[in-house]
């Protein structure tokens, strides 16, 4: 008689990134902002949707910019780390997608426009067969693709491109290296620092637009390459700010606000919908002139997402949404309190 095998332990596999969580809740920050102002002002209130150039400049596609290369990143880690515990990784993973992609679905009834549905089709098409290739070859086409895609498709194309990139991130290692190695995250903020400060004074000037064409050959047209490309680089430099900042006596407030955040960044990112969608109208949020009453309600529901991620975890491993993402994944059910023993420690 054979012994049977034990249920799969659903654990996570290896230890949490902070620097990493801290990054998903800055993240969550700046997205807030902007789908606020896209949700209530445009999509449903119809206005012609001209972004105020403070916003375009701070917010729009800059932190977008950060949670599509963190989800490829995760992605990539997840695919690393449960090579260890199953022999067929890249089936546990499209599960995983699949979920992603029905939470996706469901969502997009409410917050029309939403990342989570893109990200998980974008992972099962591109980022799986990618996978076989070498983790090299995965961050060079991710670097190559945040150049050539947003030619080709001008709505996805940088977040496609973006995905790939923190994909290929994760596969050569460097989520892990972020904190060994701040001289590296210093030389990226000198580098990207001065670039986006060059794009706010060009577009204060009125110079919005370079007509490039690297694809050649008119492929895709010639495309402006400016916006996206400023938008990686702000986003970039963001995130050197944030990990640099981190090494100070500021980090432990950084981390002790944003960490929690990050570790729920699913949950929070759905949560913030049902509270604005909620909340926004009963507000009278209905133009730009409202400002002080969109700026309160994005403060508002950042502060209670703090609060309720940080007192959340101090009972339970996981956000609510993220417990049933890793059950239905993994198809067993997941230790949820903190102290429970997993499926494979029973």
């Amino acid at each position: 008689m054979t012994a049977q095998t034990p249920p799969a332990d659903v654990s996570t596999p290896g230890a949490r990134i902070e620097s990493l969580d801290v990054l998903r809740g800055f993240a969550l920050c700046g997205i807030l902002a902007v789908n606020i102002i896209q949700q209530l002002l445009w999509i449903r209130g119809g206005q012609p949707f001209v972004m105020p150039t403070a916003v375009g400049l701070v917010f729009f596609e800059r932190f977008l910019s950060i949670f599509a290369v963190l989800f490829g990143v995760g992605f990539g880690l997840f695919l690393d780390r449960a090579a260890s515990r199953s022999d067929r990784p890249r089936l546990v993973l499209a599960r995983r997608l699949a979920v992603l992609a029905v939470i996706g679905a469901v969502h997009q009834f409410f917050h029309v426009g939403e990342a989570l549905l893109p990200y998980a089709l974008v992972a099962l098409v591109v980022l799986i067969p990618l996978s076989f290739a070498g983790p090299r070859v995965c961050l060079v086409v991710g670097l190559v693709a945040i150049l050539v895609l947003p030619q080709l498709e001008e709505s996805y194309g940088l977040t496609v491109g973006l995905l790939v990139l923190g994909f290929g991130l994760a596969r050569v290692g460097v989520p892990e290296g972020l904190d060994r190695h701040p001289g590296r995250v210093a030389v990226a903020l000198a580098v990207t620092a001065p670039l986006a400060v060059g794009w706010v004074l060009l577009t204060l000037s009125g110079v919005r637009s370079i007509q490039v064409n690297v694809l050649g050959g008119g492929i895709g047209g010639t495309q402006n390459l400016l916006p996206p490309l400023a938008a990686v680089v702000t986003a970039t430099a963001y995130c050197c700010v944030v990990l640099l900042l981190l090494r100070t006596p500021a980090g432990r407030v950084l981390d002790a606000v944003l960490a929690p955040m990050g570790r729920m960044a699913l949950t929070n990112y759905l949560a913030a919908t049902v509270l604005f969608l909620t909340i926004g109208p009963l507000l009278g949020i209905d133009s730009f002139d409202d400002g002080p009453a969109i700026t309160g309600l994005t403060v508002g529901i950042l502060v209670v997402e703090a609060v309720w991620s940080a007192l959340w975890l101090r009972r339970f491993r996981y956000g609510p949404v993220e417990w049933v993402w890793r059950c239905l994944t993994w198809g067993h059910r997941a230790p949820f309190r903190r102290g429970a023993r997993s499926a494979g420690e029973q």
